[in-house]
């Protein structure tokens, strides 16, 4: 049975996907470096699941869900840390986005749930079924995650006014 996804694949993936990674982990750490070194362990985390991936939604998906899940697991073990970078492309890929601003900031004070779908639902432009899907909650929670947050990024905002 042929694989998927195949070694000339991946660097396209990290190209692709780099920039919704690190996004997704500098949401969670508020930091530079282990965002930087969480995406790195994502996308090594790939490699090694790479028989899971069915077709490029779940892959989507996946990557998604395996960013907040190591992000997560980061913050609870702080000596968890990737000391060496496994794939140059992506050291390379996994560099900082554009993606400071006071909207960003401010997401960036919310509670963690109500950050989390605020960024994918605005900032990775997911519906709100698949935001559901990826997080595995209902459709309900998030939307009242998305309804809470934007009164709380609305104070933030005008408190900064």
């Amino acid at each position: 049975m042929q694989e998927l996804l195949s070694a000339d694949d991946f660097p396209r993936i990290v190209n692709e996907y780099s920039d919704t990674i690190y996004r997704i982990a500098i949401n969670q750490t508020h930091n530079p470096q282990d965002s930087f070194d969480i995406c790195q362990e994502v996308f090594v985390k790939l490699v090694e699941n790479r028989h899971k991936i069915k077709d490029e939604t779940h892959l989507k998906a996946w990557l998604i869900r395996v960013a907040v899940n190591t992000s997560k697991s980061w913050l609870r073990h702080a000596d968890n840390r990737l000391t060496v970078g496994l794939y140059e492309a992506a050291e390379v890929a996994c560099s900082p986005p554009l993606y400071d601003n006071s909207v960003s900031e401010a997401i960036r004070q919310l509670p963690e749930k109500s950050a989390i779908v605020i960024h994918l639902f605005y900032y990775e432009e997911m519906k709100i079924s698949d935001i559901s899907k990826t997080l595995g909650i209902t459709q309900s929670a998030v939307k009242l995650r998305l309804k809470r947050g934007r009164e709380k990024l609305k104070n933030i905002l005008e408190k900064e006014d």
